[in-house]
């Protein structure tokens, strides 16, 4: 299965969620990125569910306090999983470990007791007072370490003889000090033998105490972009405005608005029309950024979805020609279709996203490919969202068209500036495939050679007057 991390590599929108997530933790973050892809549906449930248990800590106002000074305390966590390997391998740990491990032990009781006391007890953690006891023998708990008296009664009368021999004789006073010390190393051996037992404790409550701040983190993230909790299904996915947090936080940075959109599919492809600049490329990259989001157990980009899972997202978006090997743009397309049917034909559960596909082709073959892949994907029953600039794709799935400019605006002129402003977003089913005729226009919007455009419009009429004859 892919990971986090190689994930937000692929996908832009799931790079600035990973980017925006306040964790805590260096070891929390390199958690995340190690986080597989979920599959299970059960498995995925559970993370939701945590989540869900901690969004409503989050959320409560009496709550800041204390969820400030536990965020802190993780901040303070450490990666030990080297010296936690030394206890397994019972190896002899020196002082910067065994203080690695005490200051370990005594965040690990801080952080436990604050989430017992605030109902943060979404996770279980291990008690290892025991732990901190061989570690402060003396009860200060202060995060530092040194071999303390208390371990040999013998220590104390050695370091103080060592200091009052070391203004007389440096002879003595360094044989002395070799006496002390060996009996260190023997502490130390004991001490790494007693705190052996607790290696797979110290793993768990590490691993859980990074769920947490991963936990808190994605809590804190869906209150601030609105995100909804997923509803799992079987058979339909379905989202009530869903939305693009990036592209949305970008816009109101310019004070403006993300028109969210209502989408819902099912095991069959869906065909997708619209103008260039319509927006339907980001319909695909939301999408994949909200399932991918729900399979690695974070709420979505929405205000409501039910989202089916599924075994792998397959996207083919944007000018992915090859260079390495000679294959032009057209060429990588073709190999990436062809890797969705095979996995189609496979039984493989997947949600493919293609957008304007055979765009790089004529448009006569281009529709050819377009319709015989939905024909194909429709017997397989392949859930996908499909893309086209093309007219007339023939296929008996489901058609949506993006609405497009809004025609005859009664207070504002339209410009390069605040076409945003008039373009519908929203996705209305519809029986043909026709795309709708704005790229003159928007073409005359954007300022292009006058000239280009009349003659462009002349020849678009007489062709349209020769195919009505």
């Amino acid at each position: 299965m892919p990971t986090f991390r190689h994930c937000i590599n692929e996908i832009k929108g799931l790079r600035f969620v990973y980017d925006t997530l306040e964790l805590c933790s260096a070891f929390a973050r390199k958690e995340l990125l190690n986080k597989e892809f979920i599959t299970d549906a059960v498995c995925i449930q559970s993370e939701i569910n945590m989540l869900s248990n901690v969004q409503d800590y989050v959320q409560l106002k009496k709550n800041k306090e204390s969820l400030d000074t536990i965020k802190h305390k993780l901040s303070e966590i450490n990666e030990i999983t080297a010296t936690i390997n030394n206890l397994t391998n019972n190896s002899v740990l020196d002082d910067i470990e065994l203080y690695e491990l005490k200051k370990f032990g005594l965040l690990s009781q801080v952080i436990t007791s604050l989430c017992k006391e605030t109902g943060l007890a979404v996770l279980s953690f291990h008690n290892l007072d025991e732990l901190v006891h061989i570690l402060d023998p003396e009860n200060k708990k202060i995060p530092s370490f040194y071999i303390y008296t208390a371990y040999d009664i013998r220590l104390k009368s050695l370091r103080k003889k060592y200091k009052e021999l070391i203004k007389e004789n440096k002879e003595k006073a360094e044989k002395t000090r070799l006496e002390y010390l060996l009996i260190e190393d023997e502490i130390r051996i004991k001490l790494s033998q007693k705190l052996s037992v607790y290696a797979l404790k110290l793993t768990e409550n590490l691993q859980n105490f990074a769920q947490l701040d991963i936990l808190l983190a994605k809590a804190q993230l869906a209150v601030q972009f609105g995100f909804c909790k997923p509803v799992l299904t079987q058979n339909k996915t379905s989202y009530q405005a869903l939305f693009n947090p990036q592209v949305k936080a970008v816009l109101q940075v310019k004070s403006k608005q993300f028109q969210p959109i209502d989408l819902s599919f099912t095991e069959a492809p869906i065909l997708i029309t619209g103008a260039n600049m319509s927006g339907k490329t980001i319909v695909l990259k939301t999408v994949a950024l909200a399932q991918y989001l729900a399979q690695f157990g974070f709420y979505v980009p929405a205000k409501k979805a039910h989202i089916v899972p599924v075994q792998e997202i397959i996207l083919s978006i944007g000018d992915k020609q090859s260079e390495t090997n000679g294959l032009s743009s057209f060429g990588v397309e073709m190999f990436q279709i062809n890797n969705i049917i095979e996995k189609a034909r496979k039984g493989i559960k997947i949600l493919a996203l293609v957008d304007e596909l055979a765009r790089t082709t004529n448009p006569d073959e281009g529709k050819s490919i377009v319709s015989a892949f939905i024909s194909i994907l429709t017997d397989l029953k392949a859930s996908a969202l499909i893309t086209t600039h093309y007219s007339g794709v023939k296929g008996s799935c489901k058609k949506l068209r993006v609405k497009g400019l809004r025609i005859n605006p009664d207070t504002e002129t339209i410009t390069i500036a605040n076409i945003n402003d008039f373009m519908d977003y929203s996705l209305i089913e519809t029986t043909t495939t026709d795309v709708p005729l704005e790229a003159l226009r928007i073409a005359e919007i954007l300022g292009i050679d006058k000239e280009l455009l009349q003659r462009s419009k002349g020849l678009l009429a007489k062709n349209n007057s020769e195919n009505t004859i």
